[in-house]
């Protein structure tokens, strides 16, 4: 076991210089805790209308219309494509810098027209065409939500201290996740006792209905006047990457969401179609990962705040590489007990690692180009998940091939799928050590400041 751990140190050291001992955090103005307070109250209604927009909601009417896999990665992937839109939305930012009408602007647009596809089967439109607009109004959605989310990220990353995001954003996840648990579990029950598709148009209309009262709040998030350098269209894209250390950056999320689409895309398609979940049985499963977050969150954040994203980034992302994918494979139809595990173990690590590649994109990202650096991330990254998503239905279709059955136990396309992008994920870490974090640890001073706690109970080792 000793061995393991001082090989997995090894493996996952960040950088080389000595920890150092973070400064005190400043007291936080009063306008910066007021919109802190209702960024939280505007991200719970935004989270709902997130959550009965996508997941298993989103899958579950595709399913019903009567998609099939390629349409199911489309679905999935076309988010990430649309966020591509970032660097225009970036480039209007610096013609005119108003980031609060912006904001309303694109997100009332992107989030007002989730009302057609719960009017979609009162249109008798043919059920293969069904599918083909509901893929193209989730890519319409995302164009102008990616957007509004580059701008938000911009202004949240001006308005909240350096020292303090980590344990904000931590908190604000966490609480998120909470409302997502009683998001799923609410849509979850009433999806499973209400017929289709009433029960999927009932839904999307109090999503978006929720989600333009939540775009109506960031009328009242403080707007501090800040710097930015007007940039032409040409230089918003390429001036990110001219900056040696955040295209460091850059390389780790072109990396990483390829790797990690290849099997979210069908995480949902395998939970219902191979398991045979109900869309309760989900909502358990999310909701134990909601309530790991809350926990969670806020301890890796003030963890971050600490010792560096980077680190935290790491360490989570290799649970999230490993242990998840395994917690699926193991999981049958007849014993759903390592999917409720996998909840778990998806608070754990995505409540670190979200946060974690958040803070780490603004902490390299020069305050007067913020938002065209953090555009960079959505365009590069956005097309990289594209791909990465678009490419997993083609392997899913290949790996149903080799599927077979031993001593009771179903081998599919699903498991390679989620092999090959265990094998990938776990690769990631190479990319983030490169990248320079003022004041940031070393992954194994990290892991090693945690090494009094390692065998904590289990004394007879």
């Amino acid at each position: 076991m000793s061995t393991l751990v001082e090989a997995a140190e090894e493996a996952l050291e960040s950088v080389t210089r000595e920890p150092e001992v973070p400064p005190e955090a400043p007291p936080i103005a009063n306008e910066v805790m007021r919109t802190m307070r209702l960024s939280i109250v505007e991200g719970t209604l935004t989270q709902m209308f997130l959550v009965w927009t996508s997941g298993a909601v989103l899958t579950g009417y595709m399913i019903h219309l009567g998609a099939g896999p390629m349409e199911l990665a489309a679905v999935a992937s076309i988010p990430m494509l649309a966020q591509a839109s970032a660097p225009l939305a970036a480039w209007l930012l610096s013609l005119y810098p108003q980031r609060k009408l912006l904001a309303i602007l694109l997100a009332t647009i992107g989030r007002g027209v989730w009302i057609f596809p719960a009017l979609l089967p009162l249109l008798r439109i043919p059920q293969e065409q069904a599918v083909l607009y509901l893929i193209l109004l989730v890519g319409f959605s995302h164009f102008f939500q990616g957007g509004a989310g580059v701008i938000w990220s911009s202004w949240m990353g001006g308005v909240i201290p350096g020292t303090h995001r980590g344990r904000y954003f931590g908190l604000r996840g966490g609480i998120l996740s909470v409302v997502g648990l009683v998001a799923n579990l609410s849509a979850g029950v009433f999806l499973d006792r209400v017929g289709a598709p009433i029960n999927y148009q009932a839904v999307l209309t109090v999503a978006t209905v929720l989600a333009l009262i939540g775009v109506s709040l960031y009328a009242l998030h403080y707007d501090p006047a800040e710097t930015t350098l007007k940039l032409g269209f040409a230089e918003t894209v390429t001036a990110p990457l001219m900056d040696v250390n955040f295209r460091k950056f850059l390389m780790f999320i072109v990396y990483w969401n390829p790797s990690i689409m290849l099997a979210a895309v069908f995480v949902f398609p395998y939970f219902l179609q191979h398991l045979q979940m109900t869309f309760t049985q989900i909502a358990i499963w999310a909701s134990i990962a909601a309530m790991t977050t809350l926990v969670a969150g806020p301890l890796w954040g003030r963890l971050a705040d600490a010792v560096g994203n980077k680190a935290v980034l790491i360490i989570t992302s290799m649970i999230a590489a490993t242990a998840l994918p395994l917690c699926w494979i193991l999981a049958t139809p007849d014993n759903l007990t390592f999917i409720y595990v996998s909840g778990f173990i998806d608070g754990v690590a995505w409540s670190a690692v979200t946060v974690s590649i958040f803070n780490l994109g603004l902490a390299t990202a020069p305050g007067d180009r913020r938002t065209a650096y953090l555009a960079a991330i959505g365009l590069f990254g956005g097309i990289a998940g594209f791909l990465g998503g678009m490419l997993a239905g083609p392997l899913l279709a290949l790996f149903r091939q080799y599927e077979f059955a031993l001593l009771g136990y179903e081998w599919t396309g699903f498991h390679t799928l989620f092999v090959v992008s265990a094998l990938l994920r776990m690769q990631a870490w190479r990319f983030v050590r490169p990248v320079n974090e003022t004041r940031a640890w070393r992954t194994r001073d990290v892991l090693r400041a945690f090494r009094p706690w390692r065998f904590a109970g289990f004394h007879w080792r």
